[in-house]
C-alpha cells in the first residue's frame, strides 16, 4: 500500500468519517487525487463512501478495520488500558490478575495468565535442558 492510501487511512482512524474535500485539503492534495485513493480503498475493502447532502464522505469499513491495525498499536493500546486500570509494570502477574478480576475483566486476566504459565513452562524446560547437558 502507498504512502498516500496509508496516510488517508490514518487520517480516518484518527478523526472518524470525512468529507473527501477535508481529506484532500489535509493530505495536500487535489480533489480528484483524493478521490482516486479513496475508491482504490474502496475496492479494496477498506474504506466506504456515501453522500449526504452535496458533499461525498469517505469512512473506514469497520467491518474490515482488523486488516488495516497493527500490532503494535493494539499492544500500546493494551498497555494504555492496563496503566488506566491502575496496573504498572512492576506489578507482580498475581497482583495484577487480581486487579483485573477485581474490576471484571476476567479475559484479559486470563490471556496474562497464560502468557506468564507459557513463559514459566519455556524457563523450567530450558533450566532442564541445561542440567541434563551439564550431567553429560
Amino acid at each position: 500500500m502507498d504512502k498516500i492510501k496509508s496516510e488517508i487511512l490514518a487520517l480516518l482512524q484518527r478523526e472518524g468519517p470525512l468529507p473527501v474535500y477535508r481529506i484532500a485539503k489535509e493530505l495536500g492534495l487535489s480533489y480528484g487525487a483524493a478521490q482516486w485513493h479513496i475508491f482504490s480503498l474502496e475496492k479494496q475493502g477498506l474504506v466506504k463512501t456515501y453522500r449526504m447532502g452535496n458533499k461525498r464522505y469517505a469512512a473506514l469499513n469497520s467491518n474490515d478495520l482488523l486488516r488495516v491495525y497493527r500490532v503494535g498499536d493494539v499492544l500500546r493500546d493494551l498497555e494504555l488500558m492496563l496503566l488506566a486500570y491502575g496496573i504498572k509494570e512492576d506489578f507482580t502477574v498475581e497482583e495484577a490478575l487480581e486487579r483485573l478480576r477485581s474490576k471484571r475483566m476476567a479475559h484479559i486476566a486470563q490471556i496474562i495468565e497464560e502468557i506468564a504459565r507459557e513463559r514459566i513452562k519455556r524457563e523450567e524446560e530450558r533450566k532442564r535442558g541445561a542440567e541434563s547437558s551439564q550431567g553429560e
